[in-house]
């Protein structure tokens, strides 16, 4: 098709033709009005293309798809899941050796499902099977005691205090070990503990030894009366209390003065010491017999309450004393007395 070579191609040369059209059509018509002819029709002036603007397309940029949350790794079947439980129990193994079987299977579990040790290690420690065997490692709040590589050292550590005592096998123990540690009792401590009885009950006077066994109605060997000792039912407080009573108990017993546990757990509240018992006791039996010698009666319960510092008892003493120096001389009962007079013990001269 040709392109007519009069065409506008904008809009001010259509306004520009158009009027010069007008223009030519009014000077023909005039010379036709002059001659009488018909104007010729106007011309058909074509108006440009309308060009519609170019929309740039608006692309939708999609949208990021949300990411989904991390799931444990399924635990597979077959002889793949064999193989892996298997390395998982061998690195187990490796970390914590002193485990239980049964824990230590829970901990490959827990491993194969996070893959991560502090993760496993959290998951096992809620199981039942770390319950039954460290659920005295945690306290009230959930915190823990100690590790259980801790827990596992504090027995040893109280396994070799009471072997050195004479208790080898110590598996009776396996419970109060727990008990200890939940209680927070140190190694130090149940050493002290032990070493308490030790010293005043069987290194220092036998005697007070079979008392003991007198006192709570054993008749076995001496390394089950520590394990009886260190038991933690009994309380430090008792425990002191009553090897200080059996040891005054002890001093008169060797020497023949015999009487109930509860005059001499009465004797060491009012402040009779070991030392002052055995000075006591020492000196009563050739006392008394001298006293009966001068037709004056002196009994244990006398010595011992003047020893104490009871005044009528000091008294009493005093003037059973006199009578043996008028009457037989060179025997002094109340050598051994404070600077305030009160007698602290009876010696012989």
């Amino acid at each position: 098709m040709a392109i007519n070579p009069n065409r506008p191609t904008s809009e001010t040369e259509y306004i520009k033709q158009f009027v010069e059209a007008q223009k030519q059509r009014l000077q023909e018509e005039k010379a036709a009005a002059a001659r009488n002819v018909p104007p010729p029709p106007p011309p058909v002036v074509v108006p440009p293309p309308v060009v519609p603007p170019v929309v740039e397309p608006v692309v939708q940029q999609p949208k990021p798809e949300p990411t989904p949350e991390p799931t444990p790794t399924p635990q597979p079947s077959g002889p793949s899941s064999e193989v892996q439980f298997q390395n998982a129990l061998s690195i187990a193994r490796s970390l914590f050796a002193f485990f239980p079987e049964s824990v230590i299977r829970k901990y490959a579990e827990a491993w194969i499902k996070y893959d991560d040790t502090n993760l496993a290690l959290a998951e096992t420690r809620n199981s039942s099977e770390w319950k039954a065997e460290f659920g005295f490692l945690r306290r009230p709040d959930g915190s823990l005691i100690m590790s259980e590589a801790e827990a596992m050292s504090a027995k040893a550590s109280y396994a070799e205090t009471l072997k050195e005592v004479g208790i080898t096998d110590t598996e009776q123990f396996k419970t109060k070990f727990n008990d200890l540690i939940a209680g927070e009792v140190s190694a130090a401590e149940f050493q002290q503990r032990v070493d308490l009885v030790y010293n005043q009950v069987v290194d220092q006077i036998p005697e007070v030894e079979r008392l003991y066994r007198e006192r709570y109605g054993l008749t076995i060997d001496q390394p089950t009366i520590f394990g009886a000792l260190v038991d933690p039912d009994i309380s430090d407080k008792v425990l002191r209390g009553d090897i200080q009573t059996l040891q005054l108990q002890a001093q008169a017993s060797i020497r023949g003065f015999t009487q109930s546990f509860a005059r001499f757990e009465e004797l060491r509240k009012a402040g009779l010491t070991t030392e002052a018992a055995a000075q006591i006791y020492e000196t009563a039996q050739p006392v008394m017999s001298l006293a009966e010698k001068v037709g004056r009666e002196l009994d244990i319960t006398t010595l011992e309450e003047a020893a104490l510092g009871d005044v009528t008892s000091q008294r009493r003493v005093q003037r059973v004393q006199a009578e043996i120096q008028s009457e037989l001389g060179g025997f002094d009962i109340g050598a051994a007395r404070t600077t305030t007079g009160e007698i602290t013990g009876l010696i012989a001269d």
